[in-house]
């Protein structure tokens, strides 16, 4: 069999070509740290680490919207116990105040009862990101109102109720919000108990004073309950996101596994090619400039 000139030669700009490719196969493979960068260079293996790639997209999504409803509804938690020390605080006045019987000092105690009516409003109203955390399904509305005259708080008119609710897994959808009908004006409504209380001290009622250390009582259980509701809501979520981080663990070491390039092969691997085609240059080199040769 003869062997012409121009067959060597393509025969050899072909290994030159293919040694270039792996060559820059190899290179971009220690540059991207993955040896699966498309779908050509592991066919048997890339249906696998796209589904892995895709579960810990998914993963990522439902760890963000754990994460952000947790620190809603921590913010919200922070709020209810505000909330119940302002109740609390108002409970101590009222007991102090049905043994009291200096005018100044049924003043003094309706001036107190009045500052916490305003923080307990400021509490309901709390935001987190812009959103009012006891509005319902309307977060961009103040939900709570107080009177310049302080005789009354109105909520939204557009309600402060309706659940809030997000993505946590395929195919659950829960609410993370506790509604500020709920914490407020459930059984009890809570501002105005403090409304009342306040009428009390003013008009020297000790009678309505003591009737409403009841109510208050009932309105710190009432905040007490929904905020133990959302703590059990936090400890739900918390144990969804621990189990996506552990999935996450897992199946990053599949892929590194799987895909992640071998450091050590690869420098190897690379400096066969680079040699071979430096050799396979200077056979060329020396090829082209013979003017005839045949091989038997």
């Amino acid at each position: 069999m003869r062997v012409t000139q121009n067959y060597s030669i393509h025969a050899l700009l072909r290994q030159v070509n293919q040694s270039r490719e792996r060559i820059f196969t190899l290179q971009r493979n220690l540059a991207t740290g993955r040896r699966i960068n498309q779908i050509s260079d592991d066919p048997e293996h890339i249906e696998v680490v796209l589904r892995y790639r895709k579960m810990l997209r998914m993963n990522n999504r439902f760890e963000e919207n754990i994460n952000t409803a947790l620190d809603f509804m921590g913010i919200s938690s922070q709020a209810l116990n505000d909330a119940a020390d302002i109740l609390a605080h108002a409970k101590e006045i009222a007991v102090q105040g049905a043994d009291s019987l200096a005018d100044s000092e049924w003043t003094s105690y309706a001036e107190q009862i009045d500052q916490a009516l305003r923080q307990l409003v400021d509490v309901a109203n709390t935001r987190f990101k812009g959103r009012f955390v006891f509005g319902g399904s309307n977060t961009t509305k103040e939900p709570f109102t107080l009177a310049p005259d302080g005789s009354a708080v109105t909520a939204n008119p557009e309600g402060v109720d309706g659940a809030l609710k997000t993505e946590i897994g395929i195919h659950k959808i829960e609410q993370y919000n506790i509604t500020g009908k709920a914490a407020f004006q459930g059984n009890v409504d809570v501002f105005q108990t403090l409304i009342d209380l306040r009428t009390a001290f003013e008009n020297h009622d000790t009678g309505a004073m003591e009737n409403l250390i009841d109510t208050l009582e009932e309105a710190m259980d009432q905040v007490n309950q929904q905020n133990a509701n959302l703590g059990a809501k936090m400890n739900r979520f918390d144990m969804f996101l621990q189990q996506y981080q552990s999935q996450d663990v897992k199946l990053k070491e599949y892929l590194s596994h799987v895909q992640d390039t071998d450091v050590a092969q690869a420098v190897t691997d690379l400096q066969i090619q680079e040699t071979g085609l430096q050799t396979a240059l200077q056979v060329l080199a020396r090829t082209v400039n013979i003017s005839l040769v045949d091989f038997m």
